[in-house]
């Protein structure tokens, strides 16, 4: 009864602004000048009216979202559920946009695979954004782990808009925005995005403009990265100007956002990413909100402009996407095909992907700004059960963090599928013998890497900060001993900066298991961590 009061309030308001035009226009027909040099009468046009009703459009905000298909055994997330909402949105308000703040193609498990003899990297994503009714996007610095042809690629097939306020496409000594191309032609990526809302009651449009800003933490040769604040600082100062509604669509860390907010204090939403748990705060008169990642949980934005006051009503709600969302049928047809693709290349290591193999009670930290800067309960996990899957008893083992691809947390009920989203590019396990000299120029290396991808995590190694010493095995490390450690196949080659050294050159032996040989836990670092999981559950 409620509801129906309010539409009849609205029906009755919008019908007395028709009668109250209608009425002007007639008096203004009405009216006449006398010409001096004639004396006949000339009508006078009618002034130009403004229309005063109010406009209500909602905002549906997802960012950080990796995984298409729910998560933690079906339990959360998964976007065909955040289709059907985004649906339900739409009956209620048709004045619908839906956004995504950044970090989408990459990483994920499926990214990692190949599909039709190529490398997926995002095309998943793309094709279920498509789907699902993505209208605007803002980079994040996830979008760059891809080659640049992949981007390419991948925002060539999106039919959504991007928006790049501070990050342009460096080629040699040209700069200049990324673009989208489509028949040879060029549709470059604009600074700014306005929408724009019609008035169906002769009024003009109601324009919602949006800034961007993305956090220069992925240095490519082929991204050029602008200050975040003085780029976003000019498009605010373009939009204020022509735009009635002016908000920011951001991938940044949640101090820079509030930094933002207090320096442009008209915006009236940053809709944010980078973080992966949700948040609501507010600077001033700005509110900032970030969802969880993966689309555990979605905000919807509803506001309502005031054209005669020109201020702005603001109603933020967090939805949790959960199992008991009903999927969109057609949406979840493209995510099962999906899923399809992924599960038989899984099921070529591990028989049964779903089976719960662990209990995280505390949640085990694969976020990208932990495994890279300090040792997380899955790094020791990891490096424990390349201990455990060797042949021979090994002093310790490490590895370079940034293979860990998850950026993200498991909690609860942990499947193999958990275990290869956390490590996507696999790879063997190695025993290697080698002089404590060298260890311990490995491991002053990994210091050294903090912040980067090439920081290691370890079992069986400690550190002392004051005195910048280290043991293994429980001992001081003596660089005259001969210590076998385990580790996994991007460091044994040599791959990694600063431990280009760490090579077959430096070892005094090495064991891995023989090519073919399956059944050898150290043929695929997942395997080491499945058999490890299971019989630490047991």
């Amino acid at each position: 009864m409620k509801n129906n009061l309010k539409r009849i309030k609205q029906i009755v308001r919008v019908t007395a602004g028709l009668f109250a035009l209608a009425f002007l226009h007639s008096c203004a027909s009405m009216l006449a000048i006398a010409d001096p040099n004639s004396g006949q009468t000339v009508p006078v046009e009618p002034m130009p009216t403004e229309d005063f009703t109010p406009v209500s459009f909602t905002i549906l905000q997802l960012n950080d979202v990796y995984e298409i298909a729910p998560l933690e055994k079906g339990k959360v997330g998964g976007l065909a559920r955040v289709a059907t909402l985004r649906n339900q949105l739409l009956t209620e308000n048709y004045n619908l946009l839906f956004v995504h703040a950044g970090d989408f193609l990459s990483p994920s498990l499926l990214g990692t695979m190949k599909y039709e003899g190529k490398s997926i990297k995002g095309r998943q994503m793309v094709e279920v954004m498509n789907a699902i009714g993505v209208n605007l996007v803002a980079f994040g610095n996830h979008e760059f782990d891809v080659k640049e042809p992949e981007l390419q690629e991948r925002m060539n097939e999106s039919y959504f808009e991007w928006l790049g306020t501070n990050v342009l496409h460096k080629t040699g000594n040209k700069i200049e925005p990324f673009h989208k191309l489509s028949y040879d032609f060029k549709y470059f990526v604009p600074e700014t995005y306005v929408w724009e809302i019609d008035n169906y009651t002769g009024g003009k449009p109601t324009r919602i403009g949006f800034y961007s800003a993305c956090v220069n933490d992925n240095q490519q040769p082929w991204v050029y990265y602008e200050d975040p604040y003085s780029e976003a600082t000019k498009a605010y100062l373009e939009l204020i100007q022509s735009c009635d509604v002016v908000i920011g669509l951001t991938h940044l860390e949640l101090g820079m956002d509030m930094k933002m907010a207090a320096m442009l204090p008209k915006t009236t939403l940053i809709m944010g990413g980078h973080e992966h748990e949700h948040s609501l705060d507010t600077i001033g008169n700005v509110v900032i909100a970030k969802a969880d990642a993966n689309a555990k949980t979605v905000w919807a934005h509803r506001f309502t402009y005031y054209p005669d006051t020109k201020t702005t009503a603001l109603e933020s709600e967090l939805i949790p996407i959960t199992d008991e969302m009903e999927a969109d049928t057609y949406v979840d047809s493209i995510v099962q095909v999906w899923q399809g693709i992924m599960s038989q290349q899984i099921k070529q290591v591990v028989a049964d992907p779903d089976e719960v193999i662990f209990q995280a009670k505390t949640p085990l930290d694969g976020l990208e700004k932990s495994v890279r800067n300090y040792q997380t309960n899955l790094g020791g996990i990891i490096a424990a059960s390349m201990v455990a899957a060797a042949k021979k008893p090994v002093d310790a083992a490490f590895f370079n963090g940034g293979s860990i691809r998850l950026d993200d947390q498991l909690a609860g009920d942990i499947t193999a599928v958990d275990v290869f989203r956390a490590l996507p590019f696999g790879g063997g396990v190695y025993e290697v013998e080698l002089k404590g000299s060298t260890l311990k120029k490995a491991l002053d290396a990994g210091m050294e890497n903090k912040g980067k991808g090439g920081y290691l995590q370890w079992s069986g190694i400690e550190y002392n900060e004051t005195t910048k010493a280290w043991k293994v095995a429980g001992k001081p490390l003596s660089e005259s001993k001969t210590y076998r450690i385990a580790t996994n196949e991007y460091v044994f080659q040599g791959k990694e900066a600063r431990l280009e050294f760490f090579n077959q050159k430096n070892f005094s032996s090495w064991d891995a298991a023989k090519e073919g040989d399956a059944k050898d836990l150290r043929s695929d670092v997942r395997k080491a961590v499945v058999a490890y999981m299971k019989n630490k559950k047991s």
